[in-house]
């Protein structure tokens, strides 16, 4: 009789991790998982199994004829891994344990940041994780708890709940403050294009009278985050589309100046998207509660 091989069921999620990401190091960025752990797990597994399951490719790993076929039972180990872990937050009658979020950078400052402050103060058993980035990831993909998002999100699975809501509005270097602008000079300065989810890529704005200002002239840059915008605007140089929930407080913070103040852009909303059924884990819950009232409270001062 062939000897029992005992599977590690960690192995087998790192072998999902690693068909997902293609690569160890891009694997160790997304699940936040050492690259030294993945590479054992992998050797571990491979040495079980006497052959290799993932071709070492100069693009990444690809799977061999037998990592496919071990394929179904990584992703069901994941997806078992995700839903235990579930149930046993559910079943706690407090927060506790840990919450994971992701958001770009600027709406982790200012949206996470207070909000993360008092949480902790009041729910000391949690420990929370952000993950800081410009891409709006699914958070059912990468098991996140939830994701701030630009705008609802188009996945119909993923459960939303609004955050706050504010307008596009054009802002500058500091320096800028006050001075008259026409579209040549903007168009001079260099568009500064928030390439996220969201943000629009040609800029539209209205004044209460109605007037119409588009500047949608070749973008001197896009950028992943908004944080890096500001990085821009900082040196002197460039105009960027931010909701004004951040870009007024750069302004009387003497950070930004505000350009074209009479007009405004579109109407935006910032969501909290999250899977199915974590609103039911208590930490998940208080949070997203805390948070909508958190930023109501100050974003309406």
């Amino acid at each position: 009789m062939a000897k029992a091989i005992m599977v590690n069921l960690e192995d087998l999620r790192i072998v999902f991790f690693l068909y997902e990401a293609g690569s160890l190091s891009a694997a160790a960025r997304r699940f936040e998982v050492p690259k030294a752990t993945l590479s054992r797990s992998l050797a571990r597994l491979e040495d079980q199994a006497g052959i290799p399951l993932f071709d070492r490719q100069s693009t990444g790993l690809k799977l061999t004829q037998a990592g496919e076929m071990l394929l179904p039972a990584a992703k069901a180990a994941t997806e078992a891994g995700a839903t235990a872990d579930d149930v046993l937050r559910r079943a706690s009658g407090e927060p506790e344990g840990e919450l994971r979020i992701a958001a770009s950078a600027l709406s982790a400052q200012q949206i996470l940041g207070p909000i993360i402050g008092e949480f902790s103060r009041l729910y000391p058993k949690v420990t929370v994780r952000v993950k800081v980035t410009g891409h709006g990831p699914d958070p059912l993909e990468e098991d996140l708890d939830l994701v701030l998002r630009l705008g609802r999100p188009d996945e119909p699975y993923l459960i939303t709940r609004r955050v706050i809501a504010s307008t596009f509005g054009l802002y500058g270097p500091p320096d800028c403050q006050d001075k008259p602008f026409t579209k040549a000079e903007i168009k001079e300065l260099g568009r500064i294009v928030i390439d996220v989810p969201g943000a629009p890529l040609d800029w539209e704005m209205q004044d209460t009278n109605g007037r119409r200002l588009r500047l949608d002239a070749a973008p001197m840059c896009f950028v992943g985050d908004p944080s890096v915008a500001l990085g821009i605007l900082a040196s002197g140089k460039g105009v960027a589309f931010l909701p004004a929930i951040f870009g007024d407080r750069k302004v009387l913070s003497g950070e930004l100046a505000r350009l074209f103040p009479e007009f405004s852009g579109p109407d935006i909303e910032i969501y909290a998207a999250f899977p199915p059924k974590r609103a039911e884990i208590p930490a998940v819950r208080a949070f997203l509660d805390l948070m909508v009232d958190m930023s109501e409270e100050t974003h309406t001062r």
